[in-house]
């Protein structure tokens, strides 16, 4: 892939985004634009697509894909950017498969980003993906950034282009939409910090439809939590479960290709007419299949 940027300086973006767990921040992102007389963010993110690639799990396709997530607007000239790749479950419905499109809109989500201005990404993006990306509350103003054989440029399309005729939130009357906050109420008398590490993250999921508000939390060896959130979508299908949304940012936020080792697993939900249960349960047996799901239904 073609690129501006020196290879001591991509080294040194490489162990940065390791450093923070998957996330490149906008300061140094800033001052590698500067030192490679880049004016533009564009082919910074096209240039780390290779890299987020590196990340994919993919024992089913073998086809790797990379995103980069561009955030919101902060103090810095330069957004902070969060790598995505794609995840795949051995023995499990395709269905359960993360896409790059969702890892790198996850990682910026559960890193506090109430928006994406734009999206860098390996190839043009999926049905799937379009719909997922349509539920954003930043859809309309969303560019999707694809690179160009031979330029340094990227090919760059509004997210409205790839999807039109959308169907999304507002057409079910909704205001907003995913990343934006969020404080669903829910309460649950426990002391075990793992417990209320779910708890919040089913606080702050993204369920307008079902109200089925749910939240997980990992637990690994080395007693480092990840937690996970659920986040619908108007056309269901691409909705993002808890334990999928806490795997992949899991999987971002270690080195690449890092054993998926975990020794508890905590959901909390709102059960309704949908429940996360059963398939959290499903899908965990596939990576940890001697780690039991600990459930807790808070109505």
């Amino acid at each position: 892939m073609t690129t501006l940027i020196p290879p001591a300086l991509l080294s040194q973006l490489h162990q940065a985004i390791l450093d923070n767990k998957g996330m490149l921040p906008g300061a140094l992102a800033g001052q590698v634009m500067k030192d490679s007389d880049l004016i533009d963010v564009g082919p910074l993110m096209i240039s780390l697509l290779p890299f987020a690639a590196a990340y994919a799990r993919v024992p089913i396709s073998n086809y790797p894909v990379g995103a980069v997530a561009l955030g919101m607007p902060t103090g810095s000239p330069i957004p902070n950017m969060y790598l995505g790749a794609n995840v795949e479950f051995t023995g499990e419905a395709l269905s359960f498969t993360v896409h790059a499109e969702q890892s790198a809109t996850t990682n910026a989500w559960l890193n506090g980003e109430q928006g994406i201005q734009a999206l860098a990404i390996s190839a043009a993006p999926c049905g799937y993906c379009r719909q997922f990306l349509y539920e954003l509350v930043t859809a309309q103003a969303l560019d999707i950034l694809l690179p160009q054989q031979g330029s340094l440029a990227p090919a760059t399309s509004p997210l409205t282009v790839f999807l039109p005729d959308a169907f999304g939130p507002q057409d079910l009357g909704l205001q907003g939409g995913l990343m934006t906050p969020q404080q669903n109420g829910l309460t649950l008398a426990s002391p075990d910090p793992l417990v209320q590490a779910a708890l919040t993250a089913a606080n702050t999921c993204y369920a307008p439809y079902t109200k089925n508000f749910a939240g997980i939390a990992l637990l690994t060896p080395t007693n480092t939590v990840y937690v996970g959130q659920y986040g619908e979508n108007a056309a269901y299908n691409p909705s993002m479960s808890p334990l999928e949304s806490a795997v992949t940012f899991m999987n971002m936020s270690q080195a690449q290709g890092a054993p998926m080792a975990i020794k508890r697993v905590v959901l909390v939900e709102s059960p309704t007419t949908a429940s996360q249960k059963d398939a959290t349960v499903s899908v965990l047996s596939s990576f940890a299949p001697s780690v039991q799901l600990e459930y807790h239904a808070v109505r």
